[in-house]
């Protein structure tokens, strides 16, 4: 028993920590004049914001006594399937998965791991197939208005704290 509560404690205390991380990119990123210093410091918040998300289902998936490597929110809720269980924590997260600010911080994780395709730009390698763009100078010179600003990421941050803690309030076991 003992050792389960040890556990429990390092998974949230891994969430905790991405949290810790997050805000200490994004204070990075307001102490920044520096345009490319900046959007590294905000895309790092962002990738420590995401770090949370996964964190918290490990979190979620020792809860519920779910062994997963790297659990999503839809293996979890298998698992608790074929135990004829529901959670409510899978539910509020699946809900603002799909429209509300976990939603935003996805699709600016997926904005950081993946670059912006303008039309003209794959109109440009359709004609010319063997000119290779200089992604270094691409990355240096490339607008980074995508980019959500340190005041958005911190609201996100301070969003999903508020989430965490009311989730963890019901995760109380009996």
């Amino acid at each position: 028993m003992a050792d389960k509560t040890r556990v429990a404690k390092y998974q949230a205390d891994r969430t905790n920590q991405k949290l810790y991380f997050c805000r200490l990119a994004c204070q990075a990123a307001a102490d920044t004049t520096d345009k490319q210093l900046y959007q590294a410091h905000c895309e790092t918040a962002i990738f420590h914001l995401y770090g949370t998300f996964l964190a918290f289902l490990q979190e979620l998936g020792h809860f519920y006594n779910i062994t997963l490597t790297t659990p999503t929110l839809l293996d979890i809720e298998e698992a608790l399937m074929e135990r004829t269980q529901v959670s409510p924590e899978v539910q509020r997260l699946k809900q603002l998965q799909q429209q509300g600010f976990l939603a935003d911080i996805e699709h600016a994780y997926q904005r950081c791991l993946y670059a912006v395709i303008s039309e003209h730009s794959v109109d440009k390698a359709a004609d010319d197939k063997k000119q290779v763009p200089d992604l270094i100078v691409n990355v240096v010179t490339l607008s980074n208005q995508w980019l959500p600003d340190d005041a958005t990421i911190r609201e996100w941050r301070q969003q999903f704290l508020e989430l965490i803690d009311q989730l963890r309030a019901g995760m109380v076991e009996f």
